[in-house]
């Protein structure tokens, strides 16, 4: 049988490309059956018909064939297309022999061409087009004979003798991805707690979601009620300054909802779902929701007053934004959604690039399946495969908690697991009280290092991941746990032990991609703008920085300190996560203006030497050991006090609700302090209480969160059936 009557990939592209690229075989067979779809589909609906279509059908073919992830072959390839057209177009060059590459390159990457290109887009292109030919070069050299190397010559892009280093676009760039996530950072510095606390609210309203879907799914089968089938119940009842919603679903399963949507389904399909046989059987059968509407309640009657957004994801499901949504679409549908992506912050306004923020590139995270995805064209409100949403709601808000609790990079995180010698529970006897504390760490092997570190998180985070344990061993296995192998950027060579690693679904780890995926989904909607107006997506490496900035700006750690607790080796990096922002640097200026006859300088920062840090540890540990009793909550700190012993305000201690009497009676005598030193005029004593007020009603809001959250997890609402 001839070829084209066998490969996809040889009937799609076989009068685009040149068949000597196509046809090319080694001893495992054509190399473009490695091919990922996703790429040929770009391939041929991008990159045809070009001077360099040829060039890029083997870059494709090679990278394919290379064991590399297949983002980075799908980001490889769309910067080389997108830089090389708009070049050939600029300079109206009719073939690669007239590209004379260093020339053509040289004027780009000074801005002379296209000057619109920032420089963080040429100094990427220009990476990518250096790395790509040099491995072309090598495998045309290496991998050919001498008859081969003649035929695939032509195909080769044009070496370049150009080192970025000539050229200020690679150090323009730094510098701007710098300023960038300093910006981002300075957005999102102020609302860190809050960022913090909206991932378990979240959770916490999925939990209630499913909750009271397997309420009305076990109703259904002990009274047989036909479906489909009417419940509500109400959302935010323990949360005092949210209004309470009434939230109303209808239960269906697959046959039902096929019959009472019959005029859009086929008669074969309608009868298997009357004789409930094929996809319709019992074995394959799956219950799920439809959102129908959320409806905000007065306050004194309890009766519905206006209709209300609901669930925070639903404009994921809504606009159908999960996975690679711009299949089968129009270009005028593309688009559409493509306004959507930048209203939440997921795709720059200037990208070519089709933003994909919720593919999870892992079965049973966010995947609605094909049925929900399909039927939901007919359906009045919004379906919902429910067990989806919780477990990759869970997964998102335990990667979230833990990312801001600890300040830990996305490779350590992924290195979680069940195993022996990950989680630890501290328990040392405070000498002043002869009480019993715990702190709460999990050991991974952090960036550039060999051995694991300890990462500090809190009670809240085990829970989280005893509850995906739980999850895990008694609903998804149904037994114990398995070892699977690390699969976070094994492209890149990452290797780390098999483990049962809490980021896993069907025996597989997750990969950079899925835990992306999940933390988009969690932080949905959570909208932050830098000081020109442009929309923050929060990035695991994004919160890092925050938690860094808020430890020694906004908590006025040492930098040292925070080196220890995010294990950082260099203190220079260390400064750059935690530099002020330009909010921070507003809020101190303006209060030096009112005080411009103290020779304070608000802004210093004192490294200290290794020596002086062994003085202190020595001084401090007789008089602040770890897990000591405080005003307003327990010191957890196992190093050196970071705050000399200023305990309001300092962030290794947990506030505790039981305790906010003496954070309120501490606050109190504040005040007085305060006014006491205005009016004696001892301005920097006022100042010093100013800070320490400020401080304290941080911790109380900390506290008030605190409160609410657990209120809001405690929370049981009553199934509300809908009766005719």
């Amino acid at each position: 049988m001839a070829i084209d009557e066998l490969e996809l990939w040889y009937q799609q592209l076989k009068s685009k490309v040149d068949d000597n690229i196509l046809l090319y075989q080694d001893k495992r067979g054509y190399l473009w059956d490695k091919v990922h779809p996703a790429h040929l589909r770009y391939f041929k609906n991008n990159c045809c018909g070009y001077p360099f279509t040829n060039h890029l059908a083997l870059v494709l073919m090679l990278t394919s064939n290379q064991n590399l992830d297949p983002k980075t072959i799908s980001i490889n390839l769309q910067v080389l297309n997108i830089v090389l057209r708009s070049l050939f177009q600029e300079l109206k060059v009719a073939s690669v022999h007239d590209f004379d590459v260093d020339i053509h390159l040289s004027d780009y990457l000074r801005g002379e061409i296209l000057p619109s290109h920032s420089d963080h887009k040429k100094s990427a292109f220009f990476g990518h087009y250096k790395t790509t030919v040099k491995k072309m070069q090598s495998w045309h050299s290496t991998k050919l004979t001498k008859e081969q190397q003649e035929v695939f010559a032509p195909f080769l892009l044009p070496q370049t003798h150009l080192d970025s280093k000539d050229f200020k676009v690679a150090k323009a760039a730094k510098k701007s991805a710098q300023s960038k996530r300093k910006s981002e950072t300075d957005a999102i510095s102020k609302e860190f707690l809050i960022i913090r606390a909206q991932g378990g609210f979240r959770l916490n309203q999925v939990r209630r979601l499913r909750q009271k879907y397997l309420e009305a799914v076990e109703l259904v089968k002990a009274n047989d009620y036909p479906l489909p089938f009417d419940f509500a119940y109400i959302e935010n009842e323990k949360r005092g300054n949210v209004s309470k919603e009434l939230f109303s679903f209808r239960l269906w399963d697959k046959s039902s909802f096929v019959l009472h949507h019959r005029e859009h389904y086929r008669a074969a399909t309608i009868r298997q779902a009357e004789k409930r046989n094929s996809t319709f059987s019992d074995e394959k059968n799956e219950y799920f929701v439809e959102f129908l509407k959320a409806e905000m309640l007065d306050d004194e009657t309890g009766e519905p007053v206006e209709e209300t957004e609901g669930f925070w994801f639903l404009p994921i499901l809504e606009h159908q934004l999960i996975g690679v949504w711009y299949q089968s679409l129009s270009e005028e549908q593309i688009n559409e959604k493509l306004k959507i992506l930048e209203m939440y912050g997921y795709r720059e306004p200037d990208s070519e690039d089709k933003s994909v923020p919720f593919l999870a590139n892992r079965k049973g995270i966010l995947a609605q399946g094909t049925f929900i995805t399909n039927s939901q064209q007919y359906a009045d409100g919004i379906l919902m495969n429910v067990e989806v949403l919780y477990i990759t709601a869970l997964f998102g808000a335990t990667a979230l908690d833990i990312f801001t609790a600890s300040g830990a990079r996305l490779g350590e995180v992924a290195q979680v697991h069940f195993g022996n010698g990950c989680f630890h529970k501290g328990s040392i006897t405070d000498p002043k009280t002869n009480k019993k504390k715990k702190t709460h760490m999990f050991r991974a092997v952090p960036k550039g290092r060999d051995e694991p570190a300890v990462f500090y998180v809190n009670k809240d985070t085990f829970e989280l991941i005893k509850e995906i344990g739980f999850y895990l061993k008694d609903t998804h296995y149904e037994g114990s746990i398995p070892t699977v192998e690390f699969n976070y950027q094994k492209y890149r060579g990452i290797s780390r032990p098999n483990q049962p690693y809490v980021f896993q679904l069907h025996g597989r780890h997750f990969g950079h991609q899925t835990l992306g995926c999940i933390l988009n989904f969690i932080c949905f909607g959570l909208i932050y703008e830098t000081q020109d107006k442009k929309l923050v997506k929060l990035k695991p490496h994004l919160l890092r920085h925050g938690f860094a900035t808020h430890a020694v700006q906004a908590k006025e750690f040492s930098i040292d300190v925070v080196a220890m607790i995010l294990n950082q080796k260099d203190l220079e990096v260390t400064g750059y996560y935690s530099q002020p922002t330009q909010t921070q640097v507003a809020e101190v200026i303006t209060d030096f203006h009112t005080s411009m006859n103290t020779e304070i300088d608000m802004m210093k920062e004192v490294l200290r030497q290794p020596e002086e840090l062994r003085a202190l540890f020595e001084r401090q540990k007789k008089i602040s050991g770890p897990f000591s009793e405080t005003v307003g909550g327990t010191c957890v700190t196992n190093k050196v006090c970071p705050t000399k012993l200023a305990c309001i305000g300092c962030v290794t201690k947990i506030p505790e609700p039981d305790k906010k009497h003496e954070l309120i009676a501490y606050l109190k005598w504040a005040e007085e302090s305060k006014d006491y030193f205005k009016e004696n005029r001892m301005d920097m004593e006022e100042m010093k209480m100013k800070q320490v007020i400020h401080d304290a009603k941080v911790e109380m809001k900390e506290i008030a969160l605190i409160e609410e959250y657990r209120r809001d997890k405690e929370n049981e609402p009553k199934l509300i059936i809908e009766k005719e």
